[in-house]
């Protein structure tokens, strides 16, 4: 981690300690506001928990520049998360560009292979590809760069897991 806060019992400076058996903070007509030069540490021999509401308009929100789930060995993750609605958009398309993504373009190699390539094949010698194949394996090879492109706009640039 980039920074870890010092203990209460090595802090050298001005703290203050609560220390109960049970502590409740609530701000009855308002929000409760906290706030850190460095950093606001939380720790817990239990589980941790967020609660809102069951209203439609409730939220979670996170918000900063990353974002780590886990550590890994001591340090922050470095995997990124996928987009959930790009990945599908990529891998089944949505979008005119894709034509059915990337599915749907290995959908059309294997009917092209099925139905529409033809191959020349001499008395004698190897047989080769009809010059005819030429545009529709071309046609596809660029959907497949295209999509090599836009793959990587599925990832998160902000959210990082192990």
């Amino acid at each position: 981690m980039s920074y870890t806060p010092d203990s209460p019992n090595i802090y050298q400076g001005k703290q203050v300690i609560i220390n109960s058996d049970r502590l409740i903070f609530n701000a009855k007509d308002d929000s409760i506001l906290l706030f850190s030069d460095k950093a606001i540490g939380f720790s817990t021999n239990g589980s941790f928990n967020f609660d809102t509401s069951d209203k439609e308009d409730s939220k979670f929100i996170v918000n900063s520049p990353n974002i780590y789930f886990g550590l890994k060995d001591g340090n922050l993750p470095t995997e990124p998360v996928i987009l959930g609605n790009k990945m599908k958009e990529w891998m089944i398309g949505d979008d005119d560009e894709l034509e059915g993504g990337l599915i749907g373009i290995l959908e059309d190699i294997l009917d092209m292979i099925n139905e529409e390539i033809s191959y020349i094949a001499p008395p004698s010698g190897p047989t080769t590809p009809n010059a005819t194949n030429l545009l529709p394996i071309k046609k596809r090879q660029d959907k497949l760069k295209l999509i090599r492109k836009q793959f990587k706009e599925t990832l998160s640039n902000k959210v990082k897991t192990i």
